[in-house]
């Protein structure tokens, strides 16, 4: 009879572990899924060319989740295509800092820093990724090109680090 006793109530004990954890997975997950839902949203809208609402849904991910590097990357590359250039920088240096094996948004961040005048900066920047993914100092192949509607191939990393280290010395000489 006692051994009947205690095997109940493991049996109890198993059934609420399991729907305790049920509940929690549910609840996890819902949680998660509004996240995913302003940052599928946002993906769309910056895909779209709607930068200022991709920008939102962005803001809106990370004040959800405020360590989603996925929605921090994506709202420094939309407020570079806003041109809010001191903002952009500021938000690849908070990506960098959470990702910084993150070659891609090294290349983002030289890129931006490359519109501002920081070349130096650029040019480091571009070492970084092309040192991390040699495939970025090779350009966009063309498949991607296809897909991005791109007529011409254009300059790849490294052919911008040769073109602003000139830019440099150029300048240099200029000034002697």
């Amino acid at each position: 009879m006692q051994l009947e006793r205690f095997y109940r109530i493991i049996q109890f004990f198993g059934i609420g572990m399991i729907l305790l954890s049920f509940s929690w997975a549910i609840l996890k997950s819902s949680t998660h899924s509004e996240i995913r839902s302003s940052f599928t949203k946002a993906v769309g809208l910056y895909t779209d060319g709607k930068y200022q609402e991709a920008l939102l849904y962005y803001e809106n991910a990370i004040s959800e989740e405020p360590d989603f590097i996925h929605a921090k990357r994506g709202r420094a590359r939309t407020l570079m295509q806003l041109r809010r250039d001191p903002e952009a920088l500021k938000a690849f240096d908070e990506v960098l800092k959470l990702d910084a094996e993150s070659a891609v948004s090294f290349a983002n961040r030289g890129i931006l820093e490359d519109r501002m005048g920081l070349y130096d900066r650029a040019i480091e920047d571009y070492g970084k990724a092309i040192e991390m993914e040699p495939k970025l100092g090779e350009g966009i192949d063309w498949f991607t090109r296809l897909l991005q509607n791109r007529k011409e191939q254009s300059q790849t990393l490294s052919e911008r680090v040769e073109v602003l280290r000139d830019k440099i010395k150029t300048e240099k000489k200029n000034l002697h």
